[in-house]
């Protein structure tokens, strides 16, 4: 049977059964009621009729003479009770509905307890023949009982007349379990449309469904509901997130990491945020976007966020611009060697020997600084590498480019990986030189120090420094000094420090001077052949 119908059905079922029970207790109700009123008013007339001088003087005279019948029968004409009788202590007749019962004895029980004990009471008469109410009184005569009184009412009289009542109400009962069924009938159309017609069977089907996809995905998913509070999640996102089955149901509020801050700015602005690159942890580092959910009324109802986890690929991509930086290092000092080639191979043409010597010792010097520092004080390849890189570039240039032969580096922190350390050497190394190349005489000069607290970086140059408009905002994406240029490589240089737990200061009273400080956690020791 399908959804609908059981639905229908179970409801109609309860229905009649709830409107049957009210109906049951209604009119079992309403005939007790009924028959309460009716022996009420049934002692009333037995007790009034009791009380009648002539009816108390015939029966203490025990006189038959017919007074009784006519006055009681004229009583009870006028009145709605069926018969009224009045009988002495031995329950001979004195009055009844039929004049030829009357002077025989009361034959259908029920009055010896009247009769006997005195004592006024209502009975109900139930035979094969009748169904009646009936009242018992006793009648007193100068202190003595001197017979009863007994007046009755049939219940079919009395149901006659409270029967459009009684019609009434049923039509009412019959009513409103038509309409129950009907809106049951409503209900489980309108639950039907709301999970789109499927049946149970389908519905548990597709979310077996939905599971297995939702864990064969080579992405993790996560989403959650318009109140912020965590639906599901697939296990590669529990996996990449630190989740557990407990985190279900939980408002992501409660998590203060940035991913978290990011997915809640998107359910607060509902808008979608496209291919963020987040930072996790020290050498862990995701790529998510995340999107409004919509129902199908266009409703906003929650957010879904797409995570992939980038830690492999930057593991990948660090060796590989290793290898790049490397390459552009080699290439870079291969054209300046051929530079300096060029102008030592004039200089012996020109036969000025001595010029050619002095130029020769002065490249050597020069280069056995560099190397000296670079080699000997710079314990990392990669950090090396784009020092050199840098070095050839602003050569090339003709910008003179220092590193401070105080430089020393060991060892790197936690929070900071080495190609995040290299991608904050070449872009302020970079931006400085796209500054000198404008001039004559510019000077860059890199000091990178580690203590036993913090490992410093200090860029430095000669330029014009950074426009007064510009400082306040210099780390905002999209903000530049150069034409054309984006201006994302102050603001990913400001994510990494921050992420860190850094610090970049700027001093601009003379050229541009980067400041960086990144405190140690237990830093990692450094170890490259």
């Amino acid at each position: 049977m399908k959804l609908q119908f059981k639905i229908a059905l179970f409801l109609s079922v309860m229905l009649v059964l709830v409107v049957g029970g009210i109906g049951f207790m209604t009119f079992g109700y309403l005939e007790r009621t009924l028959e309460t009123q009716m022996g009420n008013n049934a002692m009333d007339l037995a007790v009034t009729v009791a009380a009648m001088p002539e009816i108390r003087e015939a029966l203490a005279a025990q006189n038959g003479d017919g007074t009784i019948q006519a006055r009681v029968e004229d009583f009870r004409k006028q009145t709605r009770f069926q018969y009224i009788i009045v009988m002495d202590m031995s329950g001979i007749q004195y009055s009844y509905p039929s004049e030829n019962l009357l002077g025989e004895r009361y034959r259908n029980g029920g009055e010896e307890q009247v009769l006997s004990t005195g004592e006024a009471y209502v009975s109900a008469d139930r035979n094969e023949l009748i169904s009646a109410i009936r009242a018992f009184a006793p009648v007193y005569a100068n202190g003595h009982q001197v017979g009863a009184v007994l007046v009755g009412l049939l219940t079919d009289t009395v149901y006659k007349e409270v029967g459009t009542q009684i019609r009434n109400l049923e039509t009412t009962l019959v009513v409103w379990l038509l309409v129950g069924i009907l809106g049951a009938a409503i209900l489980s159309l309108n639950i039907k449309r709301t999970i789109f017609g499927l049946e149970p069977k389908e519905i548990a089907l597709l979310l077996g469904q939905r599971d297995i996809i939702l864990q064969s995905l080579n992405n993790g998913v996560l989403t959650i509901d318009n109140s912020g509070k965590i639906l599901l999640f697939n296990k590669l996102a529990k996996d990449i997130l630190g989740l557990s089955p407990e985190d279900v149901g939980k408002p992501l509020s409660d998590y203060s990491d940035v991913y978290a801050q990011q997915m809640l700015r998107t359910l607060d602005s509902k808008e979608t945020i496209l291919n963020q690159e987040i930072r996790l942890s020290p050498g862990k580092t995701i790529l998510c976007s995340h999107t409004p959910l919509r129902d199908h009324r266009g409703e906003f109802i929650g957010v879904v966020s797409n995570i992939q986890d980038l830690t492999q690929v930057k593991l990948m991509a660090e060796e590989l611009t290793g290898y790049q930086k490397m390459t552009n290092a080699l290439r870079a000092q291969n054209h300046e060697f051929m530079n300096k080639l060029h102008t030592i191979s004039g200089l012996i043409q020109l036969e000025a020997y001595e010029e050619a010597e002095e130029y020769i010792s002065e490249v050597s010097d020069q280069r056995e600084r560099m190397s000296g520092v670079i080699n000997d004080r710079i314990e990392n390849t990669h950090v090396s590498a784009i020092l050199l890189a840098k070095y050839n570039r602003a050569t090339e240039a003709k910008i003179d480019m220092e590193i401070d032969p105080a430089s020393y580096l060991n060892r790197l922190p936690d929070q900071i990986t080495e190609d995040e350390l290299c991608s904050v050497l070449g872009n302020l190394i970079e931006n400085a030189i796209d500054e000198l190349v404008k001039m004559e005489g510019g000077e860059i000069y890199v000091s990178i120090t580690s203590d036993e607290e913090a490992l410093e970086v200090i860029v430095s140059d000669n330029g014009p420094g950074i426009r007064e408009d510009l400082a306040n905002k210099i780390f905002e994406r999209g903000v530049t000094t150069k034409d054309g240029s984006r201006g994302y490589g102050l603001s990913i240089v400001k994510e990494i420090i921050d992420e860190a737990g850094g610090i970049i200061e700027l001093d601009n009273e003379s050229g541009a001077e980067w400041r960086i400080t990144i405190p140690y956690e237990g830093g990692r020791a450094l170890d490259y052949d």
